[in-house]
Order: structure tokens, then sequence, then C-alpha cells
């Protein structure tokens, strides 16, 4: 295997399935049971550790973004499609999850009145528009404009964060504070190795999809010198 791309996808692969084995068997064999929530509140390892990394994926496609303007490189613009479509699977897998823990633990599925809800609903509504702001140009345009847009949605990623953090949340209490996890260490543990596992499989389907662009565009090249030949 000489292939660069092909030996990241290896390693990555290998990395997340060891990663989310070890994972699934400590959070349901090894991880305390919360005395108060009891075992729907296991869901918190998944579901805050999707949450940060549907977060990560808006971050890397502002990077990106930023890359492509200055390379006008169609690797960078590949990037910020992807991260954007990613991190958009991400955010509805992390509502869907937060919506039956807080049901089960709070009664609810949803507040709108949460600060932290309402502002992650932001991030989704916006990052929706980028691929109608996509599909609206085409070629370098479509590149150039996506990356723009994917720089300015960003702004929306930290208001989110630190939302529970300056306002007064039921449904959303602060986990991590400036002095610390507000949880033992035998669930920081764990939380820990859940939140490397879905960054691992983020930065794994991110090198898959880009191995298939690459796979298509240069199909492309070859339909088209095949055309004029």
């Amino acid at each position: 295997m000489t292939d660069p791309a092909a030996r990241r996808v290896l390693v990555l692969g290998v990395l997340t399935a060891v990663l989310t084995a070890t994972g699934i068997i400590g959070l349901f064999l090894v991880a305390p049971e919360d005395s108060g929530e009891g075992q729907i509140q296991r869901i918190f390892y998944f579901h805050v550790s999707i949450a940060l990394v549907s977060l990560l994926a808006f971050g890397v496609a502002f990077v990106a973004g930023a890359m492509y303007l200055r390379s006008q490189r169609e690797w960078w613009d590949d990037v910020v499609f992807i991260s954007v479509r990613l991190g958009l699977v991400l955010a509805v897998l992390t509502v869907i999850t937060g919506s039956i823990w807080a049901k089960a633990a709070w009664g609810t599925w949803w507040i709108w009145s949460d600060p932290r809800l309402a502002t992650y609903t932001l991030v989704i509504l916006l990052y929706s528009a980028y691929f109608v702001l996509r599909s609206s140009a085409e070629g370098s345009r479509q590149a150039r404009f996506s990356a723009v847009y994917a720089i300015i949605a960003f702004v929306s990623v930290p208001i989110s964060f630190y939302a529970v953090r300056v306002a007064q949340s039921v449904v959303h209490p602060v986990v991590f504070t400036s002095s610390g996890a507000a949880m033992p260490h035998s669930m920081l543990i764990w939380f820990v190795v859940a939140l490397a596992a879905m960054t691992a499989l983020f930065f794994l389907l991110l090198q898959v999809e880009l191995m298939q662009h690459r796979a298509q565009r240069a199909l492309r090249e070859v339909k088209l010198r095949l055309e004029r030949g």
C-alpha cells in the first residue's frame, strides 16, 4: 500500500475500531451508573462527544475555507464541503440523542428558552444554508462563495459553545469549568475515550470521502480526454 491517503485510512480505521470497541465495553460494563438518572445517563458519553465533534467539523471547514481562499486548491474546497456535511449529520445526531436524554431525565424533549438549544439550532440552520448557497453557483465561484460562507458561519459555533456558560440552563448544566470536569475520574476517563473515538471516526470519514472526491475528479479528467481525443 503505497498511497499515503490509503495508509491514513487504514491507520484511522484501526484506531477508530479500537477506540470504539474500548469505549462501548467501558461505557456499559465499567463506567459507574449515575445514582440519580440511572442507565439513561450513559447517553451523556455519546451525546456530548457527538456535539463537540460536530463543532470540530465546522472548525475544520472554517480553516479549510481560509486555506482555499489563500491557495485556490480544489482539495481545500473538498474539505470544506465534506466537513460541513459531516458536521450537519453529527449535529442532527446531537439533537436526537439530546432529546432522548432530556425526555428520560427531565421529562421534556425540547425547551426553546434554553440558550444552548436555541443557539445550536441556529448553527444547524446556518450550515444547512451552506448547501443552498453552494448550489447557486458553479466552478471557482462556487468554491469561493462556499469558503467565505463557511468562515462567516463559524461565528455561530463559539456563540453556541459559550451560551451554556453565560446563561443559567436547566437542561444543559455546565460539565466542564475552569476548575476542571464536574464528574468523577471514573466517568471522565470513559468520556475521553468516547470523545477520542468520535474524533477518530470523523477524520476517518473525512479521509475516505476525500479519496472518493479525488477518484471522481480523476475519472472526469479521463472522460474529458477521451472525448477530446
